[in-house]
């Protein structure tokens, strides 16, 4: 099997520029070998039945599973990575743990991508038609901190990853390693445009500002979007956020274009509907999602879907 397609420097020596890129494939036999980040941009292919270890981001980071499961510890949360979800973590994350346990073997890829990579490509997408500047105007931009998330890979972001993921494996690559690079970092920005638009519509006089409060906004709608069962008060995520709860009220709104209220009442909309396709009752439904009663909940469901939850079409 190929265990390695392209390497950068060698072992310590400092990591390459922006335009290196390594290309390898691990297994359980060769992974603590090759794990350490030779350049700036990485794609490492892998299949493992067994792994604990700690990583520690550099740039930016997507971990996406093809097939089997990789486990996540970040914040005090897991993430569960299976068939088609991809992880973003980044350089202000100071480690994360990773286990896998699957004796047919997980088949994931990880591509390690250089920060000023990702700045340039926000710069033309916020500047398009500034041309001359970019090394003055860069340093406005937000670097990978503003990628931390789980999604599903589109078609287009799947497919590229299963070509780079199986080529890799095989040693068949037949396209430069940083066209790629390119490439992934073009569709993962582009899947990421609503979160980057919400960053830029905070207010803030100064970069570190804004960076501070989109922090702790990011804070408060990851508590939100773990309330959907629980009974859990705007004024607690905002204390958890470190805001007062008008200044929370009027950051989340001006961020993310909704409230914080409304915003927890359509992510609970949203499950009862997922709830529903999986058979339970509306009622059920109503009480798992702390709803006062069956009327309570069928009020909000009709103010968010304009129809009663009886008429809705799964």
């Amino acid at each position: 099997m190929m265990e390695k397609v392209e390497r950068g420097p060698s072992a310590g020596s400092t990591l390459g520029d922006n335009h290196s890129c390594e290309v390898l494939h691990v297994t359980d036999r060769n992974y603590q070998a090759l794990k350490e980040r030779k350049t700036r941009n990485r794609i490492m292919s892998s299949c493992l039945t067994s792994l604990e270890d700690e990583i520690k981001p550099q740039g930016l980071g997507l971990k996406f599973v093809a097939d089997g499961q990789e486990n996540y510890w970040l914040r005090n949360k897991r993430y569960h990575l299976t068939d088609g979800k991809y992880l973003l973590v980044n350089e202000s994350l100071a480690v994360l743990d990773i286990t896998i346990n699957n004796r047919v073997g997980t088949k994931a890829i990880c591509v390690d991508i250089d920060s000023n990579l990702v700045n340039e490509l926000l710069l033309q997408m916020i500047y398009p038609d500034e041309l001359d500047n970019y090394n003055t105007t860069s340093q406005y931009l937000l670097t990978p901190e503003l990628f931390v998330n789980e999604a599903r890979a589109d078609t287009r972001l799947q497919e590229l990853l299963q070509y780079i993921m199986t080529s890799s494996a095989a040693g068949t690559l037949d396209r430069p390693a940083m066209e790629l690079i390119y490439e992934l970092t073009t569709l993962v920005v582009k899947g990421s445009t609503e979160t980057i638009r919400s960053y830029y519509k905070l207010d803030t006089a100064k970069l570190s500002t804004r960076k501070e409060v989109f922090k702790r906004l990011l804070t408060g709608k990851e508590m939100l979007d773990d309330s959907i069962f629980s009974e859990l008060s705007i004024r607690q995520v905002a204390e958890s956020s470190c805001l007062s709860e008008f200044r929370f009220y009027r950051l989340f709104k001006q961020c993310f274009g909704d409230s914080p209220y409304n915003y927890l009442f359509k992510k609970r909309i949203d499950k009862s509907i997922e709830l529903r396709k999986q058979g339970l009752t509306w009622v059920d439904i109503a009480t798992q999602l702390n709803f006062t009663d069956l009327a309570a909940f069928s009020k909000s469901f009709k103010k968010i879907k304009g129809v009663s939850p009886s008429k809705i079409v799964l």
